[in-house]
C-alpha cells in the first residue's frame, strides 16, 4: 500500500472520457484506468479508482479520449518505402509494375544473407504505427529473417509476423518465390523466435498469397501445419475480380468455396480483404469462423471494389479494419480508415444507418482482436486485459465541439494530430506525441537512406526528390569549413 492507504500502480490514467468498447460500450465521461504489471486492475469513475489507486506515475487525461490501442490487421512494412508511388493502376499491374520488383530484391537479399532492407522496413513501419495509435499489427512480408523479430521489440508494438508462402508466381518473375524448401525451414526459425519474444508480444502467422498465387497443395500443407503448431493463418481472399474470374473457371468455384471445399477456413484464418463475395461465400466464413481484415483505403485506390461490410456484420462475421501497405493506401492512420469504412458502406447501401460509429470503432480494436484470437487479451479496457492504451486529444478545432465522443473520435479525429500518447503491455511507448522507444528521426533518416541506395544498386527507379535532396546534403557538407 503506498501513501494514505492507496495502492499503488505503475500507471494511473484519471480524469479522461474512457471509450472502453466493453461489451455494453461503456463511456465513462469522468474515468480512470490504472495499470500494474502490464495489466489494467481497475476501470472506472476517477473518483472511484483514483480513490484506490495511487500511480507510480500519473497521466492527467483531461479533454482526452482513452481508448484501447488500434488494431491494424493486414499491413506490407516493406512497401511503405512505395509511399506516393503511383495512383494509376489496377492491382495485378500495381504488383507487377511496382510491388514485384521490390519483393524480388528482398527475396534475393534473403537467400544471399543480407536482411538489412526488411529490417529497416520493419523500424520504419514500426514508427508510423505507434505514432498513429497502433498498438497491435499483422505485418506480412515475403522472406524475413528473425532479425525483424527485433525491430518490434526494440519499438514495443505488439505484432503478428506473417511469413507469405507461394508456390506458383502468375507474375512470371524470376527470383519473386522464395523456395519452399527454404520458406517452410524459415517458418519453423519464425515460430520459435515470436514464442520467445519480449512479453510473448510478437506472434506468428502463415501467410498464404492468395489463391491465385497457391496451388491446393501447398493450401492443404499449410493447414496441417497451422493445425501443428498451433498458429494462425493469414491470406488474400476474393480481393479482385480478375482472382474471382479466374478461379471460377479453374474450378467452377467462388475463392471463398473453394478455399472452404480444400480445408482451409476455420478460425484460425484471417481473410484480407473478401470483396468478391456470394450470400453463400458470407455464410461459409460465419459458419467456418474465418474472420475477414477490410482495408477500404487500399480498395478504392486500386479500384478493387466494395467489401460487403455491412452483410457480413449482419450475419455474424468478424471483420476487422486493415490500412494495407502504405504504397496502395499511403498513410497508417486507422482513424481514417473507420471514417471511410463507415461511409463507404453508407452509400453503397444506399443507407445512412448501417454500420454505425459505434460498430467501426469496435471494428479497429475489439474486432481486430478477435479476428487475431486475442479478445481475451487486448481490445477493449477491460479489467485483466493486457494494457494497451491510446489517449486522443480532444481540444484541436477539427474534432470540437464533441457531441457524440465516440462519433466525433470515427468522423472527425486524425491519427497523426490526435493521438498523444500510447501505452502498450503497460509501457509507455509514445508521450505528447514523442515516440520514447525509438529515435524517430534517426531511423527515418536511416531507413530511407538505406533502401533507396539499395534500390539505386539493384537498378530501380530512386525518385528525383531523394535524388536531389542526396546532392544538396552532399553539396553542404563539401562546403562546411
Amino acid at each position: 500500500m503506498g501513501a494514505q492507504g492507496l495502492a499503488e500502480v505503475d500507471i494511473l490514467i484519471r480524469n479522461g472520457v474512457v471509450v472502453t468498447v466493453d461489451p455494453k460500450r461503456t463511456v465513462l465521461y469522468d474515468g480512470a484506468v490504472a495499470v500494474s504489471d502490464g495489466r489494467i486492475v481497475a476501470v472506472g469513475p476517477t473518483a472511484d479508482v483514483a480513490g484506490r489507486y495511487r500511480g507510480k506515475k500519473t497521466l492527467d487525461a483531461r479533454h482526452r479520449a482513452v481508448m484501447p490501442g488500434l488494431v491494424d490487421t493486414h499491413h506490407h512494412f516493406l512497401q511503405n518505402f512505395l509511399k506516393g508511388s503511383r495512383d494509376d493502376l489496377a492491382l495485378a499491374d500495381w504488383i507487377d509494375q511496382v510491388s514485384a520488383p521490390r519483393i524480388v530484391l528482398a527475396v534475393q537479399d534473403y537467400l544471399n544473407g543480407d536482411y538489412e532492407l526488411e529490417y529497416q522496413a520493419t523500424r520504419l513501419g514500426c514508427v508510423e504505427a505507434l505514432r498513429s495509435g497502433i498498438t497491435c499489427i499483422l505485418n506480412m512480408e515475403w522472406a524475413t529473417h528473425p532479425i525483424v523479430i527485433d525491430a518490434y521489440e526494440e519499438a514495443g508494438i505488439r505484432a503478428v509476423h506473417t511469413l507469405t508462402l507461394t508456390d506458383y508466381d502468375q507474375w512470371k518473375r524470376p527470383g519473386m518465390i522464395l523456395p519452399m524448401d527454404k520458406a517452410l525451414p524459415l517458418a519453423e526459425q519464425l515460430i520459435a523466435r515470436c514464442r520467445a519474444s519480449q512479453g510473448g508480444r510478437v506472434a506468428f502467422r502463415y501467410g498464404l498469397a492468395c489463391p491465385n498465387s497457391c496451388t491446393s497443395h501447398l493450401f492443404r500443407e499449410v493447414r496441417a501445419l497451422a493445425t501443428h503448431n498451433r498458429v494462425g493463418i493469414h491470406v488474400h481472399i476474393a480481393e479482385t475480380q480478375f482472382e474471382w474470374d479466374n478461379i471460377h473457371n479453374l474450378y467452377g468455384k467462388t475463392p471463398v468455396r473453394y478455399l472452404h471445399d480444400i480445408g482451409l477456413l476455420g478460425p484460425d484464418v484471417l481473410g484480407a480483404h473478401c470483396i468478391w463475395l456470394s450470400d453463400e461465400d458470407i455464410r461459409i466464413l460465419k459458419e467456418t469462423g474465418t474472420s475477414v481484415a477490410h482495408n477500404p483505403e487500399c480498395n478504392m485506390k486500386v479500384a478493387d471494389g466494395i467489401a460487403r461490410v455491412a452483410d457480413m456484420v449482419a450475419a455474424g462475421v468478424v471483420v476487422s479494419l486493415g490500412t494495407d501497405s502504405c504504397a496502395v493506401n499511403d498513410n497508417m492512420d486507422m482513424f481514417e480508415a473507420m471514417r471511410v469504412a463507415a461511409f463507404l458502406q453508407k452509400v453503397s447501401q444506399m443507407n445512412p444507418a448501417v454500420v454505425p460509429a459505434d460498430e467501426v470503432l469496435a471494428m479497429a480494436t475489439i474486432g481486430g482482436a478477435r479476428a487475431l484470437n486475442m479478445e481475451h487479451e487486448i481490445g477493449s479496457l477491460e479489467v485483466g486485459k493486457k494494457a494497451d492504451i491510446i489517449l486522443v486529444d480532444l481540444t484541436q478545432p477539427h474534432i470540437r465541439p464533441i457531441n457524440n465522443v465516440v462519433n466525433n473520435l470515427v468522423y472527425a479525429a486524425s491519427a497523426a494530430r490526435d493521438v498523444e500518447t500510447v501505452i502498450v503491455d503497460g509501457r509507455l511507448v509514445v508521450e505528447n506525441h514523442r515516440l520514447l522507444t525509438l529515435d524517430e528521426e534517426a531511423v527515418l533518416a536511416q531507413a530511407e537512406a538505406y533502401a533507396f541506395a539499395r534500390f539505386e544498386r539493384a537498378g530501380l527507379a530512386v525518385p528525383p526528390y531523394h535524388r536531389i535532396q542526396k546532392s544538396l546534403e552532399k553539396t553542404r557538407t563539401e562546403r562546411m569549413p
